[in-house]
């Protein structure tokens, strides 16, 4: 009788704390873990370790298997949300882009604010600054680089490239732009100032290339080139920035929580932030090494970046 009045006493005061946790796992298998408020998220890890603790000592009590069961099946729907990726498969991807990316992006607007201004107040104040005095490039540029982007444009679109050649040129285009994306999101790890410096060196020296471009003459070419593809490649930049200040702000804004914790409930929004990235560059990289330098006239490369600027409004 004792020992049963003990299994009753132990159920009656955990449960609402597990009535808590069922309740959130009902809500995150309804609209995801990144549907969950601030204190909710933050409460999650939580209450997952304290079920866990619960768990072994109703099995010491030898509380009934209907019991036994409902704590465990419990922790293995919250260490599944807490401890797993979850997979992003191609027939999966409309609904990312339609339902998920924009859910995350509304949610992290601050951070992908933050990185657009990081990234374009440098760039126009360089262009500003180089468009009218084309030499001063030199001082952020070298000059060799200078001089070979001066003939390419110079030249303009004279000739169609090779099918080889294309192919090289994506390769490069997205070794080029991911690698810079990865540093992007991944020096968000210095609580965020990686990240910062990267967008401001970016800003400063694309501004610096395109008023160079533009101060020296060839203005129009270099427009012919970039339009298609800048759309899909600076969004792709400012999401992975705004994915590693994410990162740097978790790690600040860990609270009383630990840090791989705080990190664990982030890592939806990371990875969302991250994975569109992702995707928009390698597309960004397809257009720049086929469309943006080929024969196609100005009118269809326009055209190319409404629909891209379609896709992601």
């Amino acid at each position: 009788m004792e020992a049963k009045t003990k299994s009753e006493r132990f159920v009656q005061a955990r449960k609402d704390m597990w009535e808590s946790l069922r309740l959130t796992l009902l809500k995150i298998s309804k609209r995801g873990l990144s549907s969950l408020k601030e204190q909710e998220a933050a409460e999650f890890p939580r209450l997952y370790r304290m079920v866990c603790t619960d768990l072994a000592e109703a099995k010491m009590l030898k509380l009934s298997p209907d019991v036994l069961f409902y704590l465990n099946d419990m922790i293995g729907q919250a260490h599944k949300h807490l401890y797993s990726f979850p997979p992003l498969r191609m027939s999966s991807i409309k609904e990312f882009f339609r339902v998920s990316l924009p859910q995350i992006a509304l949610k992290n607007w601050v951070f992908l604010i933050i990185a657009a201004v990081t990234f374009l107040v440098p760039y126009i104040i360089s262009f500003a600054i180089i468009v009218n005095d084309p030499e001063s490039a030199k001082e952020l540029i070298p000059e060799k680089i200078l001089n070979r982007m001066a003939s390419a444009y110079k030249e303009g679109f004279t000739e169609e490239r090779s099918t080889s050649s294309k192919g090289f040129m994506v390769s490069y285009y997205i070794y080029n732009n991911v690698s810079i994306d990865f540093a992007c999101f991944a020096l968000g790890i210095l609580l965020g100032i990686g990240t910062l410096y990267i967008l401001i060196y970016n800003g400063i020296t694309l501004g610096a290339i395109s008023g160079y471009i533009y101060g020296i003459g060839y203005g129009d070419n270099f427009i012919h080139f970039v339009t298609a593809h800048s759309v899909f490649e600076l969004t792709g930049l400012i999401l992975s920035g705004a994915s590693g200040l994410l990162l740097g702000y978790s790690i600040i804004n860990a609270r009383k929580y630990s840090r791989r914790d705080w990190l664990k409930l982030q890592k939806t929004n990371l990875f969302t932030l991250v994975a569109a990235a992702a995707i928009l560059t390698f597309l960004a990289a397809f257009i720049e090494g086929v469309i943006s330098p080929s024969l196609l006239p100005y009118s269809f490369k326009t055209g190319v970046a409404i629909v891209s600027l379609t896709f992601v409004i």
